[in-house]
């Protein structure tokens, strides 16, 4: 709809000034206002779209700087799992050098002899331990050795029947002089005879043998009939060569033997008498009297019974059935003799032995060996063998003899063997010695040749300990003794065999305790090291588990970074103490320096790794930091870029407005004086 209101020229062109000064002044209130002279496409399309692009991509940019910020604090975390990876491990350095440090090994000291044999086990040996003895360390000689000389297997004297000696002590029966219901007494067990039992020898044998393994002392006692010499005397044998004879009681039989003896006084001898055909000397004394009779009747079969206070002397036959020695030079009234009885009695006989002696090293023992148990089984032999060997040692030992054993080779033959080879000559003389070593019992020995350059036995021990178990015990002289020090963490076992009989003596010595405690000091540092690596997260993440850390450095996405914890080859891995290599100790693996130095060596390693890692993971932290920086400034580029298309200067657009203010006002007043104008002419019209 037009104006239906006619302006003059002037008022109009006012107006019209006015209007415009007016949305300039619009215009500029809303550039200081904003502070942008480009608000909008219509204020300047190219500048407005241009801006609105460089302000979105520095709003994405902006983004990846959160990114960024959170992946450093990632390489962060990880970095301070790291150095407290390798602070732990250095205290591991440490608690193991300590332990190297530590020398407390206990010790045992103890006797040895040339012929000791030393086990060792337990400590760095194991079980199975070694064997130490100077024999090892010798240039082998010759031994001195004899052997029986028999083809057959040795068992000692042999039983038989017709020998007044057996293996076992027996007792000897006269059995003439026992009749029907006579009792007969062996080893308490009473035997009452019927007249069927007294017919023969064999009859006699077995009823004796029969009620005896019937009663409390079965299988103690072997009957027998005797033969040749023993012809008519039944032999009751003790199977236990070690035992002693039965005690057998005949004093129930109807008729008991009696010996034929001759008794006078000291005071009816002159000068001298004769005795069996034999001059025997009063002598000096009543004392040297009966001397000289108890030496005549050991050679002539009788013994010697006297009483020095009523100078009373009987002299009686030691067999039964022997009549009275015969006495001339004292007058018949004043000798007693008692004639000889026909008639039942016992005869005990020792348990035969083999007697011989032998000489060594100037040292000499008799020596004496029984035989085998009846039944002579391979069981029997074999316990027969062992006791017999026990009993030679010991019969040696008492002698001083240490270094002479006996022993059994395979075929049964028994030998005397020299424990070491040495220039010395081994000999046997004696009773039995040529029946049982020949007419050659002399063997002397060709020494051996030490390899060792010590002269002193504990010396010599010493350098052939150290020489071949250095590292794992140490020996030294102690005053005489040998001292072993345990260098081991573990208790050592020794077993001291001092003259190498078999006697051997159990010592222990206990281990390093101090390096054992060490080893758990140890172990606890190493498991610090896993869970040091499984705390070093930050948000979820644990570049120290293998976990990857990806960080984008442009809107595109096509720049980015990716980190992980590598191995010097490249290979993802993560850092904990399997993969650095450091493994649980056991209180043996710091037995020795050596290891104790292997170990160390791993934990040199562990610690290069870590610090490799941490030179990564600082390059990657750098090369983010670095991207962080350009990032925000490239940020401030585009910001301000923006800016400069479309933010308006202030001073300009201040000074715009101040000079469309004074626009204005001049506009008003001429609007006004126009307006005064045509008030003018109105009043002409009136």
């Amino acid at each position: 709809m037009g104006s239906e209101v006619s302006l003059s020229k002037a008022v109009r062109s006012n107006l019209l000034s006015l209007q415009n000064t007016a949305t300039m002044m619009d215009k500029t209130q809303s550039r200081l206002a904003t502070g942008n002279k480009v608000n909008s496409a219509l204020d300047n399309p190219s500048n407005f779209f241009t801006a609105s692009a460089l302000n979105s991509r520095a709003a994405d940019m902006s983004n990846l700087l959160d990114s960024m910020a959170s992946g450093i604090k990632v390489i962060e975390a990880a970095n301070n799992g790291i150095t407290a990876l390798t602070k732990n491990l250095e205290s591991m350095q440490s608690t193991l050098r300590q332990a190297r440090q530590d020398k407390s090994f206990q010790t045992q000291s103890f006797e040895v002899s040339d012929l000791t044999k030393i086990k060792i086990a337990g400590g760095q040996f194991g079980e199975a331990g070694v064997d130490v003895s100077l024999a090892t360390a010798t240039v082998p000689g010759v031994k001195a050795q004899l052997t029986t000389a028999a083809s057959t297997a040795y068992v000692g004297p042999v039983s038989t029947s017709d020998s007044a000696a057996g293996a076992g002590a027996r007792t000897m029966i006269d059995r003439t002089g026992f009749a029907n219901t006579d009792t007969i007494t062996i080893g308490g067990v009473s035997i009452t005879l019927a007249t069927a039992d007294l017919a023969t020898d064999a009859a006699f044998v077995a009823k004796l043998q029969g009620d005896l393994d019937a009663s409390g002392i079965a299988g103690q006692y072997n009957v027998s009939a005797g033969t040749g010499a023993n012809a008519g005397k039944i032999i009751v044998e003790s199977v236990n060569p070690s035992a002693a004879a039965a005690t057998v009681d005949v004093s129930d039989a109807t008729t008991v033997a009696v010996k034929g003896a001759a008794e006078f006084n000291y005071s009816d001898v002159p000068t001298s008498i004769t005795v069996g055909g034999n001059t025997i000397s009063t002598g000096a004394s009543f004392d040297d009297f009966v001397k000289a009779l108890q030496d005549d009747g050991e050679a002539n079969g009788y013994t010697v019974t006297a009483d020095a206070t009523t100078g009373a002397i009987k002299l009686e036959n030691k067999d039964f059935g022997g009549t009275a020695p015969a006495i001339v030079g004292i007058a018949p009234a004043n000798v007693t003799t008692t004639a000889v009885v026909a008639g039942a009695y016992t005869t005990e006989v020792a348990a035969a032995k083999h007697s011989f002696t032998v000489s060594y090293d100037g040292k000499t023992a008799d020596i004496s060996i029984g035989g085998v148990k009846a039944g002579a089984n391979a069981l029997d032999v074999k316990n027969w063998q062992d006791a017999t060997l026990a009993s030679v040692a010991a019969q040696l030992e008492a002698k001083g003899i240490t270094n002479v054993a006996g022993s059994f080779d395979a075929d049964g033959k028994f030998s005397l063997v020299a424990k070491t080879a040495e220039a010395k000559t081994l000999a046997v003389s004696g009773t039995d010695a040529v029946a049982l070593f020949g007419t050659n019992g002399v063997n002397t020995g060709v020494a051996e040749k030490s390899q060792l350059n010590a002269t002193k036995t504990v010396d010599k021990f010493v350098e052939l300990i150290n020489r071949d178990h250095a590292g794992k015990i140490r020996a030294s002289n102690d005053n005489g003794k040998l001292r072993i020090e345990n260098l081991s963490t573990q208790d050592l076992n020794i077993g001291v065999d001092l003259n190498g009989n078999d006697a051997i003596t159990p010592l222990k010595i206990d281990g390093n305790t101090v390096r054992s405690n060490l080893s758990k000091q140890f172990n606890e540092l190493r498991d610090q090291l896993d869970k040091l690596a499984d705390d070093s997260s930050f948000n979820g993440i644990n570049l120290l588990r293998g976990d990857k850390l990806k960080i984008t450095f442009n809107e595109s996405g096509t720049s980015s970074i990716d980190i992980q914890a590598k191995d010097a080859n490249g290979n993802v891995r993560g850092i904990n103490a399997s993969n650095l290599g450091v493994d649980s100790l056991d209180a043996v693996d710091l037995d020795t320096d050596e290891k104790i130095d292997a170990f160390l060596s791993k934990l040199s390693s562990a610690l290069t790794e870590l610090r490799s890692q941490a030179s990564s993971f600082g390059s990657n932290l750098s090369s983010v930091e670095n991207r962080q920086s350009f990032t925000k400034n490239m940020i401030n580029t585009l910001e301000t870029g923006a800016a400069n298309l479309t933010l308006a200067d202030t001073n300009e657009e201040a000074a715009n407005l101040l000079a469309l203010q004074t626009r204005q006002q001049l506009s008003s007043s001429a609007l006004s004086m126009a307006s005064q104008q045509d008030q003018a002419v109105l009043q002409l019209l009136r």
